[in-house]
């Protein structure tokens, strides 16, 4: 199995300082006051010897807003992976956090505080691999660590199209550390973005003949082709890419922001279950015994004392790494464009070539189209549960196969009272109203 994977500087939490690398495009003020000022300064950054440094930075943010971590006192606490899955049908809370539940109940709003950081983490991790790419385009141009900036940068915005509503802001610094707010982006437009990074980090992963990073890069364009409904497009993007490929965010246990945070709020604290049949609509991710993702009802109730508690077995430790993007996925992405094609033999083949690496039977035809949809959404779910993929999925389901929300999402009664609200998506952080051209997001939809 070939495998990349995100390093970082022992022992430091944020190892670059530099206010274009944590602008978080929200509160200047906020967004600005970092306290680790020990490995870069702005001094040093016109010297090349600089970007090894700048790219670990880009690891570090990068690993925090995607997997989270385990120390909320110092700036570690949810991620994408968990944050995502709570609103879709991946974690159930057994917690007593507010606005953790009403994530999971679906009724948020823009001054959620967990949202707001999780927010700015993303925002972060979008901007220190922005500026980084630009400080590799001044100082040396081509880099093979410049693709892999770009492939981070790529996938934050994926990850901002896939979760938030349509009409996120990118802000940027100019040279003078002013901010040049920026104005509300589609969802559309946040994708071709995403597109135009990993086009980039192809071109000079291809001259570097860095495998690693040009699967990344392919996997990256495949999923954000996907998510703009180009799935013939889609699928070629990704034929290249090998099935044993993964890119690994790697977990640590040199700090407590390092941990793996899925572990954290799942084993560690019993906070996050794992639901069987979310509100009616949900997955069977218990009963359906599936090897691809093991889950142990432990008889036990959750933080709450209350909750009954299934465990993920998925990422047993705090050092569990966490797939960003993989071989499975590109095949995954292959078999939708053969569904969309009209060829459903040939995706069906590509499912059960997946299945039987796993040491599971095949899947027979269901022989229409609604319920192929069925089968090929449910076998992305277990393949990559846990890796920020179901909610976009759900999203997609939605948005490109027209199913109704109600069918789709957690309806009916919520667990800890009350019913599911509507919310398919994160709205923009209530600290992006320091910005001007923001007023709000451009919608809530799908």
């Amino acid at each position: 199995m070939t495998s990349r994977y995100l390093s970082r500087a022992r022992g430091s939490a944020v190892p670059v300082l530099v206010a274009g690398l944590v602008l978080a495009a929200c509160d200047p003020n906020r967004a600005l006051d970092v306290k680790d000022v020990d490995v870069v300064s702005p001094g040093q950054l016109n010297d090349k010897t600089a970007l090894p440094t700048l790219r670990n930075g880009v690891l570090s943010t990068f690993q925090l807003a995607f997997s989270g971590g385990a120390d909320l006192a110092n700036g570690g606490h949810e991620g994408q992976v968990t944050m995502s899955g709570l609103l879709g049908d991946e974690f159930l809370n057994a917690e007593s956090f507010p606005d953790r539940i009403s994530v999971d109940q679906r009724d948020i709003i823009p001054s959620n505080l967990s949202l707001v950081a999780l927010f700015l983490d993303l925002s972060r991790a979008r901007a220190t691999a922005d500026f980084a790419s630009s400080q590799y385009n001044r100082l040396d141009a081509g880099a093979e660590g410049q693709a892999e900036v770009l492939g981070l940068a790529g996938y934050s915005y994926i990850m901002f199209a896939e979760n938030y509503c349509s009409g996120v802001p990118f802000s940027t610094l100019d040279a003078n550390n002013n901010i040049i707010y920026g104005e509300p982006q589609t969802r559309e437009q946040v994708l071709q973005a995403a597109v135009a990074k990993f086009d980039s980090a192809i071109t000079i992963a291809t001259a570097k003949q860095s495998a690693d990073l040009l699967n990344l890069a392919r996997v990256g364009k495949g999923r954000a082709l996907l998510d703009l409904g180009q799935f013939a497009q889609a699928a070629t993007a990704v034929a290249s890419v090998p099935t044993n490929f993964q890119y690994l965010i790697r977990s640590s246990a040199n700090s407590l922001r390092q941990n793996n945070g899925i572990w954290n709020y799942t084993a560690n604290t019993f906070a996050f279950s794992v639901p069987d049949r979310e509100g009616g609509n949900g997955l069977p991710y218990l009963s359906a015994n599936d090897p691809r993702l093991e889950v142990v009802a432990t008889g036990q109730r959750g933080f709450d004392r209350a909750t009954p508690f299934n465990l993920q077995l998925k990422y047993p430790d705090l050092q569990s790494s966490v797939v960003l993007a993989s071989g499975v996925e590109a095949r995954l992405i292959e078999a939708e464009a053969g569904f969309k094609a009209g060829t459903p033999g040939p995706a069906i083949a590509k499912l059960n070539t997946l299945r039987a690496s796993a040491g599971m039977g095949p899947v027979t035809d269901p022989g229409s189209d609604a319920a192929r949809t069925s089968l090929m959404f449910s076998e992305r779910a277990f393949w990559m549960w846990g890796t920020s993929h179901r909610l976009g999925d759900m999203r997609r389901l939605v948005r490109q196969y027209s199913r109704p929300q109600s069918a789709v999402f957690p309806v009916g009664e919520y667990h800890k009272g009350g019913e599911y609200g509507s919310d398919v998506n994160f709205p923009v952080s209530s600290d992006e109203r320091n910005n001007p051209k923001f007023t709000g997001c451009i919608d809530r939809s799908a």
